[in-house]
């Protein structure tokens, strides 16, 4: 399986000036952490309106029910905040291969013309 938190390479001098992006690599941690914390949220909800059935059972189901879509639309929401932090990620990443082809292409024309 591969390493989620590969750091290897990772000097110092990358992380003060931005050199390399840290947040894709700790982007899983928080989509994790986020899920958990949205699960437990929703979960507080459910169970705290179990104990308004007491009171109106009409309250205790409504809150039952948007636990339930706190859930659901928590674990959503999460989900595509963070595929869209990757894509930018991964746009950023395919625009350097570009730049770096195009500059070792350029700098194979002058090794040609020098000859």
């Amino acid at each position: 399986m591969k390493d989620i938190f590969d750091l290897k390479g990772l000097t110092i001098k990358d992380l003060l000036f931005f050199n390399k992006m840290l947040t894709p690599k700790l982007l899983p941690l928080f989509y994790w952490l986020a899920l958990l914390c949205v699960s437990i949220s929703g979960l507080f909800i459910i169970l705290g309106s179990l104990s308004l059935i007491g009171i109106s059972f009409f309250m205790a189901i409504s809150g039952i029910i948007s636990g339930i879509i706190t859930i659901v639309m928590g674990a959503i929401s999460i989900r595509i905040g963070c595929e869209l932090i990757s894509v930018l990620f991964n746009i950023n990443r395919n625009i350097e291969k570009v730049a770096n082809s195009q500059q070792n292409a350029v700098n194979a024309d002058d090794v040609i013309e020098e000859k």
